[in-house]
């Protein structure tokens, strides 16, 4: 089960991933139609498009589209737990592709559906395109290995029409040779996704200048090792202090070079409430002076 965790800069992880029903998209033949002949579903990298997007779901539940630095696309999830879920893709350095809303083939699944004798979904008579929440492209040991992640919060799974529909999903993957896996809440690294979000505002701004960039980079390296084990918020203010900064500068810059990889720490098990100058290690990148951003410009 996930911690009960405090609330912290606003933020309530209980909150976060309080269940919320997901609202029921149905389209018509014609909509369907169109939406193929759109291209929705084709494509990889930043020219992939979303089967669903935001703009077609009913205006009740909480919906999301925020830029991935994975593939630079603005990507369309449904719900917080399809956002929490994204939120742990997206960061992860071995995924190099994630296609949300992903279409499965219609003949395919009506096919399975008569098969194992699952009611495929319908609605006044059309049978509905299922779609898988996200559609993963990882390398492991230089081969790429394709994972399909369904997001379903646990109390859903007492459903059991819910329990019909993804076990007609499971054998569409299973048929396709692609490791399928359902996600719940419980399922989500609460530290790690807060620790994220606290990242989240800096993955695409590019306010340093490489000169910039690199200084601040040596600032900071030469007093974490100048001053272990303080807190980085008291560095940081020392920082501010030092080169007449406003409050708050440093801190903020330090996010920025966290975001970007250039110190990283064990984002799974340490709060970045709780980050010391020890807890902090300098990346293979950035020690060599490669000094990159994450994310595309």
């Amino acid at each position: 089960m996930l911690s009960k965790e405090h609330i912290e800069d606003g933020f309530s992880m209980s909150d976060f991933l309080k269940p919320t029903s997901k609202p029921a998209i149905t389209l018509r033949k014609t909509n369907i139609a169109k939406r193929f002949k759109e291209g929705r579903g084709k494509g990889v990298g930043k020219f992939y498009k979303p089967f669903l997007e935001v703009r077609d779901v009913p205006s009740k539940g909480r919906c999301h589209r925020l830029p991935s630095i994975t593939h630079g696309r603005v990507v369309h999830l449904l719900s917080d737990l399809e956002l929490a879920i994204f939120y742990q893709l997206d960061w992860d350095v071995s995924i190099f592709d994630i296609r949300e809303q992903f279409p499965l083939n219609p003949q395919d699944t009506k096919g399975l559906a008569e098969e194992y004798d699952i009611p495929h979904p319908e609605y006044q008579g059309v049978k509905q395109v299922m779609t898988t929440d996200f559609l993963v492209d990882r390398m492991v040991d230089g081969k790429t290995i394709k994972i399909a992640l369904s997001g379903k919060y646990a109390s859903d799974l007492d459903d059991p029409r819910t329990i019909e529909k993804q076990e007609l999903e499971r054998r569409y993957w299973h048929s396709k040779g692609v490791d399928w896996h359902i996600v719940t809440e419980k399922e989500i690294p609460a530290t790690l996704v807060r620790n994220i979000r606290w990242l989240l505002p800096h993955f695409h701004s590019f306010d340093l200048s490489e000169q910039d960039r690199r200084l601040v980079f040596e600032q900071f390296t030469y007093a974490f090792g100048t001053y272990p084990p303080a807190k980085i918020a008291q560095i940081s203010a020392l920082l501010d202090q030092a080169n007449e900064e406003e409050p708050g500068t440093y801190l903020s810059w330090l996010r920025h070079l966290l975001a970007q990889r250039a110190f990283i720490w064990d984002m799974g098990v340490l709060p970045h409430s709780k980050l010391t100058s020890e807890d902090l290690v300098v990346s293979d990148n950035w020690q060599h002076g490669e000094m990159l951003y994450v994310s595309s410009q």
